[in-house]
């Protein structure tokens, strides 16, 4: 169980910061939470697995080969399989992604 996924990472200026969420939820699927300060980016990532991307406070734009999206707090995307896209937080933002098959 976990009370606030808020408070398990923290922004860093000029960093991502992340936490592995999967063993703590005894998951066999990658769950990451992430904290992007507000500028910082993913440039150009891909995986295997279909990925759920929530944004869970800030604001955060996610371009792929065919479309360009704004997700502020609250909001959800998913990105396909092997599609290659980019994250970049307009705010300071914390964002939560579950992979799955």
């Amino acid at each position: 169980m976990i009370d606030n996924l808020l408070d398990l990472v923290t922004y860093h200026d000029g960093q991502i910061a992340s936490r592995s969420l999967t063993k703590k939820l005894e998951m066999a699927s990658p769950i990451t939470l992430y904290a992007m300060a507000a500028g910082e980016s993913i440039s150009n990532e891909s995986g295997k697995l279909t990925k759920l991307i929530q944004v869970l406070e800030g604001s955060l734009q996610v371009e792929t080969a065919d479309e360009k999206y704004l997700l502020n707090a609250q909001g959800m995307l998913s990105i396909a399989a092997d599609q290659v896209h980019n994250l970049y937080a307009l705010k300071d933002s914390k964002i939560l992604q579950i992979e799955v098959k």
